[in-house]
This record gives structure tokens, C-alpha cells and sequence, in this order.
């Protein structure tokens, strides 16, 4: 059956907000604790691995420099999530599905994250404008005074990206299982809770889409934020990791795993990696 790229919207009721961020936490909380208690040095002499895919969407290509990506950035700059949503698609039979179709749905449906750097609120409209902000800011007089985005910026500081949303992973891989027949539920069902179940996804040759920070997963404190890549497998001790944002050796990078599952729950907040074995079932 052919899927068509349909994943529902980001914007969801304030109560849906609160249960699907409750579920998050509640995933991030069990796989960071499980790898905290792992025992790394069990893995140096073990090998699981899936296929290394033959081609690898880099961050690198040309398409991508100057590619806006919603309201501020790149795709080149921000797109990690459109990046891994690719290779996923392509690993599970769906490779007529282009980049670009996946960075339009990202945008559209509001997956794109960024915000204004003087305030805190998160907003998710595919393009700033004077309407969008004042909506998004009822309340704030100086705003709603403002006609132009210069001057709404001299108040609220320039626009600032914060990437894609982790949930457009669970609810892709929901969007393909519900055209499936086989309805899971998001942030519930699509969430990996412990460091046997990734080797189990793994060893069914399903690779694992996470989020690593970057400071560890570089080596380099000065390396901000974070960004998503694709475990393919162990061997003796390294994880084989499949990262847009690398551009030697085709996008592969080979680094210990411990150093992988720290990077993994540097941000507590952030711990997340996808069971995408769920489309077995």
C-alpha cells in the first residue's frame, strides 16, 4: 500500500498538550534511568547491527544552504528531524517520499519550533508576521502598538530557531500504522524505555532515530544544543550512527557507546529515542 505523507498537526488542545508532554517526560525519565544503571563495558564484546542504508541525506548538499526552514534558519542550520524522518521513511519502503515533502510537513504542520529572543514563549507558525505575533501576544500592549516586524523585533529581539518538534516522530510513525490498520498510540507506544529494546529493535533491523546533545556527542562543551540521528548498530563497544550533520565518511559516525547513551541524557528534558519496530507488528 502506498502511504501518503499525512501527519497530524502539532497544534493539539491544552490538554492533549499537557498528557502528551506528561508521556514524554515519563519515557525520557525510564530510558535515562535504565541507561544510567547500563552497563556499557557488556557491550564490547557484542555485535547487532541493521543495514547501513546506501544513501544518506547530508545537511551538506547545496539544496539545503540557503532552504528556509519555516519562520528563521535553514534546513541546513535546524532540519536534523527532516533529515532522520527520510531515512526512516526510506528504511521502511517509503522512498518515493522526497526531503522536500518532508520539510513542507514539518513546516506546515507546525513542527517547526522557533521563538523571539527577548521572550519565552514557543511559537509555531510556518512564517513571522505582524498578525501572527500580536495574536500570539494579546496581552503584551507594546507589542500590539507595533505596524512593522522592525518594530515589533526592536522590542521582542529577532526571531530565534529552536528546531523540530520531537513529536512529528510519533505521530509519523502513528500515521503510517494507522493506514496500516495497526492504530498505536503516540508518545506511548512509539517510545523506547530501556537499553534492551534498543538492541532489540536492533536485532529486528530496525534502526533507532534519538536525540543526542551536542556537547557530548562532539566532545566539545562549546557545542550547543542538540540534534537527532539514527543508531544502526553496535559493534564491540562503538555504535554506528547515522548523522545528516556529518559529511565525511557518507554520514557515518562510529563512537563509544557509552559516550552515546551520555549524549543521549545530557538534557533530561530532551531524552527521547523511537521504537519504529512497531510497524512489524
Amino acid at each position: 500500500m502506498k502511504y501518503n505523507l499525512n501527519v497530524r498537526d502539532y497544534v493539539v488542545s491544552n490538554d492533549e498538550q499537557e498528557e502528551r508532554e506528561m508521556l514524554h517526560q515519563e519515557a525520557a525519565a525510564d530510558l535515562a534511568e535504565d541507561i544510567k544503571n547500563c552497563n556499557t563495558e557488556s557491550f564490547d564484546y557484542r555485535t547487532v547491527k541493521t543495514t547501513i542504508p546506501d544513501s544518506v541525506p547530508l545537511k551538506s548538499n547545496p539544496k539545503w544552504h540557503k532552504r528556509s526552514f519555516g519562520a528563521v534558519n535553514t534546513v541546513e542550520q535546524c532540519g536534523s528531524m527532516a533529515f532522520v524522518s527520510k531515512l526512516f521513511l526510506d528504511e521502511f519502503g517509503f522512498p518515493y517520499i522526497t526531503m522536500d515533502s518532508i520539510i513542507k510537513e514539518i513546516v506546515n504542520k507546525h513542527y517547526r519550533l522557533w521563538k523571539l529572543e527577548n521572550l519565552d514563549k514557543v511559537l509555531v507558525f510556518p512564517k513571522a508576521s505582524v498578525d501572527g505575533i500580536k495574536s500570539a501576544f494579546p496581552n503584551n500592549e507594546r507589542i500590539q502598538t507595533c505596524n512593522s516586524l522592525d518594530e515589533i523585533y526592536s522590542i521582542t529581539g529577532e526571531p530565534v530557531g529552536i528546531g523540530g518538534s520531537m513529536y512529528f516522530m510519533d505521530n509519523l510513525i502513528c500515521s503510517i500504522c494507522e493506514q496500516n490498520n495497526m492504530p498505536i498510540t503516540p508518545y506511548k507506544d512509539t517510545r523506547i524505555r530501556e537499553v534492551d529494546h534498543i538492541i532489540d529493535c536492533l536485532e529486528s533491523q530496525c534502526p533507532v532515530p534519538l536525540r543526542v546533545e551536542n556537547s557530548v556527542y562532539y566532545d566539545d562543551p562549546h557545542y550547543r544544543g542538540g540534534h537527532f540521528v539514527t543508531l544502526y548498530g553496535i559493534d564491540r563497544g562503538k555504535a554506528i550512527v547515522v548523522d545528516s550533520n556529518i559529511n565525511s565518511h557518507a554520514g557515518i559516525n562510529t563512537l563509544p557507546i557509552s559516550q552515546l547513551f551520555d549524549a543521549m541524557i545530557a538534557n533530561p528534558d530532551l531524552v527521547c529515542a523511537w521504537d519504529t519496530a512497531s510497524l512489524l507488528s
